[in-house]
């Protein structure tokens, strides 16, 4: 699959017809393509999506799924074959964060999951019947996935027509005019460095035209007068030259700051709080507010897998234990426990067992 074009081979059939999401679909015989999208090649290009594709995907794929059924925790914490649990996790998370969709098999002879390139699916819904079409891949064969054998992760999945709201969207999808306007950002910011280390100089002569070749022996004599040994010495003009350097216009440093604003505008589209991005925190919120708000936020992305989860392996119990993320030294915990002791609410030996199988004394 190529990561940019993320939609490639995406697409829906119908008795209705066919409706394909990139570059363009069908409906009644006449193409229409849709908003641009941001390609995911392009996302993980730029710092700002990375980290917060990476920050996202990173936390939930570290937690552990947690149920009462032995198979089914074997087969959500042990997945694969060829990839430990949190890189294949990582993986689905940021195939959902990038493309919107996410396609898992489930293989339940072996009691294992593989992931399926996006591009690699065709959904195709015929009298009520949902199959995903695989094409052939890598060194797996084209083959009918039965919807009750495939985990199809997705977000945002709406439209105003009903079979369009079996595809999940992207935020990158909301980002398209920030992210140009960024890449723009970043594009003078550079420009505009490299003129403040190399300012253009301007010898103006007075009086006369001068040929190509006059002003080139102008141009080699001065740099030869001020440069090499005589850098940072007096510089001596005669009265038939004036020598200036071109200032870099104030007014770029107005325009730059659309860096700044469009870093908080790709936080929202992912529900982060933009000071993980900016790396300064507000003032006015503590560090726990800000963690909540982000747990919170996590959520608008676990609760798809987790329902999926539930609803393909006709579970109710699944969960994802998020409680390692929350707390990951083990502070908020260690002092919970030492309170319900100090309340009478838990005997000291039960306190040690519970902080015995967090590992945490």
């Amino acid at each position: 699959m190529s990561l940019s074009n993320p939609f490639e081979r995406l697409e829906i059939r119908s008795v209705a017809g066919v409706a394909s999401f990139n570059p363009s679909f069908i409906a009644n015989g006449s193409s229409i393509v849709p908003t641009g999208l941001v390609s995911a090649d392009d996302a993980l290009k730029n710092s700002d999506l990375y980290s917060v594709t990476s920050l996202i995907s990173s936390d939930i794929a570290g937690a552990d799924f947690k149920t009462e059924n032995t198979a089914h925790g074997e087969l959500l914490n042990n997945p694969s074959t060829f990839n430990n649990s949190y890189n294949f996790w990582q993986t689905i998370l940021l195939n959902l964060l990038l493309n919107g969709n996410a396609f898992v098999k489930i293989d339940r002879l072996k009691n294992k999951l593989r992931l399926i390139p996006t591009g690699a699916v065709t959904l195709n819904l015929t009298s009520n019947k949902l199959t995903y079409e695989v094409i052939g891949y890598d060194e797996y064969p084209a083959e009918t996935v039965q919807q009750e054998d495939m985990f199809h992760f997705k977000i945002m999945a709406y439209s105003n027509e009903y079979i369009r709201n079996l595809i999940g969207h992207s935020p990158l999808e909301s980002l398209v005019n920030e992210l140009a306007q960024q890449k723009q950002a970043n594009r003078l910011s550079l420009s505009t460095l490299k003129n403040a280390i190399n300012p253009t100089s301007k010898i103006q002569i007075p009086e006369g035209t001068l040929s190509e070749e006059a002003k080139d022996a102008v141009r080699k004599e001065f740099e030869k007068a001020n440069a090499g040994s005589n850098a940072g010495r007096v510089m001596v003009l005669d009265q038939s030259a004036d020598f200036s350097t071109i200032a870099i216009n104030a007014d770029v440093a107005k325009y730059l700051q659309n860096l700044d604003w469009n870093r908080t505008q790709i936080a929202k589209a992912f529900g982060v709080p933009d000071s993980y991005l900016n790396g300064d925190g507000d003032a006015q919120s503590s560090l726990e507010m800000i963690s909540q708000l982000y747990i919170s936020g996590l959520n608008r992305y676990i609760e798809p897998i987790i329902s999926e989860i539930n609803y393909k392996l006709d579970a109710k119990d699944i969960r994802l234990d998020m409680s390692d993320i929350m707390d990951y030294s083990g502070a908020t915990y260690k002092q919970d426990i030492k309170d319900y002791v100090d309340k009478g609410i838990l005997t000291p030996e039960s306190a040690f067992n519970l902080l015995s199988e967090r590992r945490l004394i």
